[in-house]
């Protein structure tokens, strides 16, 4: 049962555990089921349509193919609106992955040709029966939220299906005051990943966005409260200070996919081997989930093959009550050029940045990018404090502009100072130039202990 409290309403938690909602970021979810539907329908459209067809590289193609189409296009970039309907995104993801799959079977035998009526009925899948699945999976996957509203106060039931679950409902004027409580000294909101806004007033924008710089959550704006405009648009965007969206930024996307999903394959022996290495060197587990801070001051784990003993955090604490001059370096750089806590196949490891090669499944799973600024531990953030806190806007990286200028041979200020100017001065070339730089950066092994 709801109840209002002065000008805020609260949900009550008895009625909260009943509805089941889902763990929160549960947007990596969404899109997986999403696209697992998709590969369900290529696949019952294919034996319907295409009863002659045997390769089950047909399938695969045309999936793969209108995923990378369906990003490029603007799908799959906010879980707060519907992917695919009778939209131009969709027209031109379907047109994409129509032209894309007509040039590999020209040079691909085993893509073999489809009919028509496959393509007419894969269209009606897109347009009609795709956005009420995710409707469905939205309802089933609902995160908490803080809803923004002067009007409709009622609308909670309709967001639900939107994959919102309103908790609290407060008006327009006090939600800076809302944010003012709800945060720590760095605008970190733990409350909440996503605020929703009533953004039925144009006006409401500008306000929410001049606030949106001071705080680390999400937030959606949405312009209509109804069903038939959630579907065709205007859709719940994205208000923010800072621009996340654009062609370029779906395309790092698609790249971070595709570069990630083959290092893995292609590494899978060195994957392999490294682990068995590990187990007979020292004793302990073969991964290492470190943690760290990720897009919005979220804390994400990053998956790591262990260089050091395991009982490393009691050498470290040992070691720098013990010298002075270690602890000073150790809290300038957070690292020590000669660590005693790393194992012998560690120093090989970390030399050659083996021991970073399993952030490819954070890659692949949407929490970290392939290029981006360095993740950094909690600890780490007063000195980003000081210049600017905009690296917290985008994912941290598997590498970057640091990784590539002498790594820890450089000043922790010149470290800070990389990361944020790569934010700041984003381009799509940028990224290609730094991921072409890394493999040589490895090789030279500078800046690498």
């Amino acid at each position: 049962m709801a109840r209002l409290t002065g000008r805020v309403l609260l949900i009550d938690c008895r009625e909260t555990r009943r509805m089941k909602i889902s763990l929160r970021n549960n947007g990596s979810v969404l899109v997986v089921m999403e696209l697992l539907f998709l590969l369900l329908a290529i696949t019952l459209l294919r034996n319907t349509f295409v009863p002659d067809s045997v390769a089950v590289t047909t399938v695969v193609a045309v999936w793969i193919i209108l995923i990378a189409a369906s990003y490029v296009a603007g799908e799959f970039e906010s879980t707060a609106r519907a992917n695919f309907g009778l939209t131009l995104r969709t027209q031109a993801a379907f047109g994409l992955a129509y032209a894309g799959y007509s040039i590999l079977h020209g040079l691909w035998h085993w893509c073999e040709p489809v009919t028509v009526k496959f393509w007419l009925m894969l269209w009606v899948y897109l347009n009609v029966l795709a956005p009420v699945i995710g409707l469905c999976l939205r309802y089933l996957t609902r995160q908490p939220v803080l809803l923004v509203t002067d009007l409709h106060f009622t609308k909670t039931r309709l967001l639900r299906w939107w994959g919102f679950e309103c908790m609290e409902v407060i008006m327009l004027e006090d939600l800076p005051a809302w944010l003012k409580a709800n945060s720590d000294d760095r605008g970190h909101i733990a409350k909440y990943d996503t605020i929703i806004v009533d953004c039925s007033d144009p006006k409401t924008d500008h306000v929410v966005a001049g606030l949106s710089g001071d705080y680390f959550v999400d937030f959606i704006g949405v312009p209509s409260f109804k069903m038939l405009t959630y579907l065709l648009g205007p859709h719940p965007r994205p208000i923010a200070s800072y621009s996340l969206s654009g062609v370029g930024r779906r395309l790092k996307r698609v790249v971070d996919l595709v570069l990630s999903g083959l290092a893995i394959i292609i590494l899978s022996p060195v994957y392999i081997v490294t682990s068995i290495i590990i187990k007979l060197d020292s004793p302990g587990p073969v991964f290492y989930r470190h943690r760290r801070l990720g897009r919005n001051m979220r804390e994400l784990r990053i998956l790591k093959f262990r260089t050091m003993h395991r009982d490393a955090d009691k050498r470290l604490k040992a070691l720098l009550d013990s010298d002075p001059a270690l602890k000073q370096e150790f809290e300038e750089k957070f690292k020590l050029t000669h660590d005693p806590r790393i194992t012998r196949v560690g120093k090989f490891l970390r030399k050659f940045s083996i021991d970073e090669l399993p952030q490819f499944f954070n890659v692949l799973a949407g929490q970290m990018s392939f290029v981006g600024p360095r993740p950094i531990v909690d600890d780490e953030v007063k000195y980003y404090k000081e210049h600017s806190l905009v690296m917290f806007r985008v994912p941290p990286g598997a590498t970057g502009r640091w990784q590539v200028s002498g790594r820890s041979d450089t000043s922790y200020d010149a470290r800070v100072a990389m990361d944020t100017s790569y934010v700041q001065e984003w381009t799509f070339w940028e990224d290609l130039k730094i991921i072409l730089k890394t493999p040589q950066a490895v090789l030279m092994r500078k800046g690498s202990y």
